[in-house]
């Protein structure tokens, strides 16, 4: 007896941590996670929703939160972070998540767009501004 009493209390702890919840539809999503791996977040979202991922990173950062909204801005949420692209599609999302964030991580080089020195003149206005007739 006291042995099963002791499985017992053991299964019951291991039920304490490590939980994901995923309730909603695609509009309103709902994700109660505790102390769990995120990949076990996004296998919920994908036995819930038309939710597909690929990833080789191993995705075992630990996980604990809330997070509401549409499944677009939660996906996006509980993958900060992380470095990824997601095609949105009317009843589908599929992310490519590509690696995470180091301490040391370099933000992205923008190109930012020089302005022209000039405005871009017509052909008339060249040929008046040729002559000395321009204002």
């Amino acid at each position: 007896m006291p042995m099963i009493l002791v499985a017992l209390l053991a299964g019951s702890a291991n039920q304490a941590f490590g939980e994901v919840l995923v309730e909603g539809q695609p509009e309103a999503v709902h994700i109660d996670a505790r102390d769990v791996p995120l990949r076990e977040v996004l296998d919920a979202l994908r036995a819930k929703f038309h939710f597909q991922y690929r990833s080789n990173d191993a995705l075992d950062t630990r996980m604990t939160g809330t997070f509401n909204g549409p499944l677009p801005r939660v996906t996006a949420r509980i993958l900060d972070g992380y470095d990824f692209a997601a095609n949105i599609a009317a009843q589908n999302i599929d992310v490519l998540i590509l690696r995470q964030h180091g301490p040391n991580a370099i933000a992205p080089a923008v190109a930012i767009a020089k302005k022209s020195p000039a405005p871009v003149m017509t052909a008339a206005q060249a040929n008046r501004y040729e002559r000395g007739l321009a204002r």
